[in-house]
């Protein structure tokens, strides 16, 4: 077989040693003792200026050569529309009559016992190699913005829920 090029694992989440202060930002310490921080990647898709795919490209061109970054993009289970859904049947008044009680409570149970709807979100992964690039990591919010993208810091509950969805993608909170 042809030499492998590792892509990427979810071990470093299994075997973190906890969180450390890289600067204001929580890192999750790697198995390898690496700090790890990490940020979540967002735009409105209905601006006609967010360019995305150039934002990616800046991001990539700045970073130095030997440094970590790792992008993941994991479908995240939504309760807001149900939740949204949930709320305006419960106030719904016409279902006195005993049909229409039976056709309420019928459809609040489906709309209980529904999936969640999902939607995409994208997290990257910053292997810190130093204040260089603490720096870098810092600036990211700046470089983004300008092609429309916003850059949330994930603090350490975040990473900690992060990591729990990697590694069960079925597990509920």
């Amino acid at each position: 077989m042809a030499d492998q090029e590792e892509l990427g694992t979810t071990e470093q989440f299994v075997i973190a040693k906890g969180f450390a202060q890289a600067g204001r930002y929580p890192a999750l310490v790697g198995f390898d003792g690496t700090k790890r921080l990490f940020a979540e990647l967002f735009a409105d898709a209905d601006k006609p200026d967010v360019r995305t795919q150039e934002a990616y490209r800046e991001l990539f061109y700045s970073l130095q050569p030997g440094w970590t970054l790792r992008i993941l993009q994991i479908f995240w289970p939504d309760p807001q529309p149900r939740t949204a859904f949930l709320r305006r049947v419960e106030n719904w008044t016409n279902h006195k009559a005993e049909a229409l009680d039976i056709l309420h409570a019928g459809l609040m149970l489906a709309i209980q016992e529904t999936l969640l709807p999902s939607l995409r979100r994208t997290f990257i992964e910053f292997i810190l190699p130093g204040d260089e690039g603490l720096a870098w990591w810092e600036g990211l919010s700046g470089v983004c913005t300008a092609f429309g993208v916003q850059v949330k810091y994930l603090d350490a509950k975040e990473i900690q829920e992060l990591a729990y969805r990697i590694m069960n993608p079925g597990f509920e909170q």
